[in-house]
């Protein structure tokens, strides 16, 4: 206890305040470790969770700040309920069961899970144990297969999550299709983003999170502040740009919903103008029936994803 006093007295902390409210509100929240190994002032930030804001979305670039924003919240829970004071300038916690994470890439090659396969136990785990006073930290769920079936799974992990369970919940995400869950369940999901700035394809991080969304990836830059060779770089610039003039995707994704979309309306139309109403019987009516239906149906599903045109 003396620690905590002396440590809290030191590095400015606040005393958190507890409520029987549903929801974390902190002011100026900073990451207790993060701060104190840079050379460089620590940018704050606010986390506001509520019955009417259960999930923030979280977008923005690699090293633009997501995990960190994501492990500082539950940090500041963890030390709240230890009995000592947070790093921010304010904070307010309702009810906490349990804090739930799935962060990070790793395998346990000993018992034959690959990574994917550690992320998918992960997150089952959480899917069934978490209760809507559970704190869920969830990064980058559905990167390590298919960008059809990645996104797909973080799609319905996330609604899940947001409709089912109602947990308070982080989810950080590189598949930008994942912000039109805050449009879809406005109720319980909003979007925000670390800021960066592009210029001239050079990346500076600002570290500060805004409400919205971001409309692009900046992964070349970040690859180019990595080291990668030049000469990699400029071709990934110049597929980038053929896949944008192109209004194309790598994976195809966008190409592939419009031909599902544009294949579905000519089977509509064929079934259609195909039918003599005046010779069918109730059977085959039936029969033609189920076959509109499942064609809509699979017409609708084509468009729950899309890449973003910008």
């Amino acid at each position: 206890m003396q620690n905590l006093a002396e440590r809290a007295k030191t590095l400015n902390y606040c005393q958190p305040s507890f409520n029987s409210i549903s929801g974390i509100q902190i002011q100026l929240g900073r990451h207790a470790v993060v701060e104190q190994t840079i050379n460089k002032p620590f940018i704050a930030n606010p986390t506001k969770l509520n019955d009417k804001r259960k999930m923030l979305v979280i977008t923005g670039p690699n090293m633009g700040g997501k995990s960190t924003y994501m492990r500082q919240t539950a940090l500041i829970i963890l030390l709240a309920y230890t009995g000592s004071y947070v790093p921010a300038s304010s904070a307010k916690i309702g009810p906490i069961d349990r804090i739930f994470t799935r962060i990070g890439a790793s395998d346990n090659l000993a018992s034959g899970q690959s990574t994917f396969m550690v992320e998918m136990t992960e997150t089952a785990n959480i899917l069934h144990n978490a209760t809507r006073n559970s704190l869920v930290i969830m990064d980058e769920i559905g990167r390590g297969t298919s960008t059809y079936d990645g996104v797909s799974l973080a799609w319905a992990t996330a609604e899940w999550l947001a409709t089912s369970i109602g947990a308070m919940t982080l989810f950080a995400t590189h598949y930008l299709e994942l912000t039109k869950l805050a449009e879809q369940l406005s109720d319980c999901v909003a979007n925000v983003y670390l800021d960066a700035v592009e210029y001239k394809n050079k990346i500076a991080f600002m570290h500060s999170i805004k409400e919205g969304s971001v409309n692009k990836s900046y992964g070349i830059a970040v690859a180019e502040l990595a080291g990668l060779p030049k000469t990699v770089i400029k071709n990934a610039r110049q597929k980038l740009e053929y896949f944008q003039k192109n209004n194309e995707h790598p994976d195809g994704l966008k190409i592939h919903n419009q031909q599902i979309a544009n294949r579905n309306i000519n089977q509509l139309e064929k079934i259609l103008s195909e039918i003599e109403l005046d010779d069918l019987s109730p059977r085959q009516a039936l029969e033609k029936l189920y076959q509109l239906k499942i064609l809509i149906t699979n017409k609708n599903k084509s468009y729950t994803f899309h890449i973003n045109e910008k």
